[in-house]
């Protein structure tokens, strides 16, 4: 992965404290302010250098919001990284419970959509939910190819 920021070892501590809930919803929040730059997916000199303009603009912003301790870019690149991770994660799990089938007791430990990841939802879109197919037919699939022509068939 690419390091957005250039940062002197001695600059943080080697185990900062954790994030709070309020921390993580804060830098959402920021995140979504900044989403077209954050997680555009092009790759470039002038990409990298607003990414790295907006990192540093966010962080700057995320430190004077919070009194708690003070967080490099880094951390907060990281801490993003991490919170797209569990909330997919826990997205996927929800998800796997719906179509659980058969006996037994139900999966008490999914755990319900936070805040955070309402906001990672709208950021993010699609590449945590999947995409939906538009037909969902193997009929549709067969008749298209039929007698070895293409026949276009909408749903």
């Amino acid at each position: 992965m690419q390091k957005y920021v250039s940062e002197k070892k001695n600059e943080t501590p080697a185990h900062a404290k954790n994030f709070t809930n309020e921390e993580v919803l804060l830098l959402s929040e920021l995140v979504g302010k900044n989403r077209s730059v954050i997680e555009n997916k092009q790759s470039g000199v002038i990409t990298h250098k607003q990414k790295e303009a907006a990192w540093q603009k966010l962080t700057m912003e995320f430190n004077a919001s919070t009194s708690g301790d003070h967080r490099s870019t880094k951390m907060l690149i990281e801490k993003w990284r991490n919170t797209k991770k569990t909330s997919t994660k826990s997205y996927s799990a929800n998800k796997k419970s719906l179509y659980k089938t058969g006996g037994g007791p139900k999966d008490f430990s999914i755990v319900l959509e936070t805040p955070v990841d309402a906001i990672v939802h709208d950021i993010i879109g699609a590449r945590m939910t999947g995409y939906e197919a538009e037909c969902v037919s193997d009929y549709v699939v067969a008749s298209m190819y039929r007698f070895d022509k293409y026949y276009h068939l909408t749903c």
